[in-house]
């Protein structure tokens, strides 16, 4: 009886070794992107082809393997749906995700010039977090002046990347890198309490 039990729990754990990773991610960026979506990993950024894009948004949660270069099956747990997908990279660097979103991704408004406030900055170092009727938007100031909470940005907030705002109060120039758009309520109060706590008393 126990040499059958050690055989069973052997089996087991080769057919658990032999099962592909399990790595679920969130969703960068798929606005603009027609069928590419770009997913946020716990190893870094992967990039999948979906035939079935309309209806994700950034800020999804989705459940699945999305590190595997293959076919996926996976859930958008956010939409509480099923989504087929091809991974076809992974493990991206921030840069390099950047830059191919920045190659591939276009806003389908165009390079538009809106107006957002300021819902944190203090004490959150150079991070910004910015409300936008679209989402919310977590920026990087590369250079330009001091922004405060509740001040009135205006610029482009539609893709990552480099972007140049205004600061409608303080009348300055800022240069930004836009980290995330179209962040959920929720989604956008993680990021701030992870940024923001470390800088403040």
């Amino acid at each position: 009886m126990a040499g059958r039990l050690g055989c069973a729990l052997l089996l087991l754990s080769v057919l658990a070794a032999a099962l592909p990773a399990h790595a679920d991610g969130t969703v960068f960026r798929v606005q603009g992107c027609g069928e590419l979506l770009f997913v946020s990993t716990p190893t870094g950024y992967s990039v999948l082809q979906t035939d079935s894009g309309q209806g994700i948004k950034e800020g999804d949660e989705m459940r699945g393997n999305t590190e595997q270069i293959g076919h996926s099956d996976l859930f958008d747990q956010t939409q509480g749906r099923a989504v087929f997908a091809i991974v076809n990279e992974r493990h991206l660097s921030r840069a390099e995700v950047t830059a191919r979103v920045g190659a591939r991704c276009r806003s389908p408004l165009g390079d538009v010039t809106r107006s957002a406030y300021v819902s944190q900055a203090t004490g959150c170092g150079n991070r910004i977090f910015v409300n936008t009727p679209q989402g919310y938007t977590v920026m990087e100031r590369i250079a330009g002046g001091v922004v405060a909470d509740g001040d009135t940005l205006t610029g482009d907030f539609t893709r990552p990347g480099r972007a140049t705002v205004q600061d409608r109060q303080s009348g300055s120039t800022l240069v930004v890198f836009i980290e995330d758009v179209y962040l959920s309520k929720s989604a956008a109060q993680r990021r701030m309490t992870a940024s923001c706590q470390r800088h403040t008393r």
